[in-house]
């Protein structure tokens, strides 16, 4: 019988890709508005690409404040600037952090119909959010949509020994809803952390496709016990998983 729903946050339950353009825009206009000799194309390119550590190779003394995502950020934005040969405050460098942090907090928000979904499946189910990411970045998300009002249970993956796909944090999510891995079903966008997380816990998957064609391509590695398009299909998935 199933009793419990583990979600992933960004892009299952929430549009973080749209909150990301906004922060990029707000970020642009801020630094184009104080930094006129700024390519500001190519530093806000290169900013959100360091902010998902895909600049790690490239900044290996970055790496050392991971531990630190706040001063990751900033001392990122002042290695950043360095490029384009201007030199700025590590003051000037938080406002500028700050500008895209500011940004992206007003437009972070669910996919629409998803709360109504998470209502009703909260009147049969014990629901546990399961999201990877620095408590930095997470937890202000988690507050912009008052996430604990539409919950039972959320696990930051920054705040754990170990974050999705490691089994440990699913077993987590199964001992606070005090259920088996046969009693619940997780649902997210990614892959490699959750569908290969949920697959390893004996968990079943719903894999949320995005578009990408490179997670196409990963299919046969990670495969779903169930795909949707969007979120509130799971809906559907659930009678289906049941029935």
């Amino acid at each position: 019988m199933l009793k419990a729903i583990f979600l992933d946050m960004d892009e299952t339950l929430c549009a973080t890709s749209v909150a990301d353009k906004q922060a990029l825009a707000t970020l642009k206009h801020y630094v184009q508005s104080q930094f006129p000799t700024l390519n500001a194309d190519i530093f806000c390119q290169r900013y959100i690409a360091g902010v998902y550590k895909q600049l790690n190779d490239e900044f290996p003394q970055l790496v050392a404040l991971l531990d630190n995502e706040l001063l990751f950020r900033q001392t990122l934005v002042q290695t950043l600037f360095a490029q384009q040969q201007l030199t700025i405050t590590f003051d000037q460098a938080v406002t500028i952090q700050a500008s895209f942090d500011d940004g992206r907090m007003a437009g972070f928000d669910f996919f629409p119909h998803v709360k109504a979904m998470l209502a009703c499946l909260r009147q049969q189910y014990k629901l546990v959010v399961i999201t990877n990411g620095p408590v930095f970045s997470q937890r202000p998300k988690l507050a912009a949509t008052a996430m604990a009002d539409h919950v039972d249970y959320i696990i930051v993956g920054g705040e754990e020994p170990e974050e999705k796909p490691a089994l440990s944090i699913f077993q987590k999510a199964l001992e606070l809803v005090g259920c088996q891995p046969n009693e619940a079903i997780h649902m997210g966008d990614s892959l490699a952390a959750d569908i290969a997380g949920a697959n390893g816990a004996g968990i079943a998957s719903v894999w949320v496709d995005t578009g990408k064609a490179s997670d196409h391509d990963k299919l046969s590695q990670n495969t779903p016990t169930y795909i949707v398009q969007q979120p509130q299909q799971l809906l559907d998935i659930i009678n289906q998983h049941i029935g």
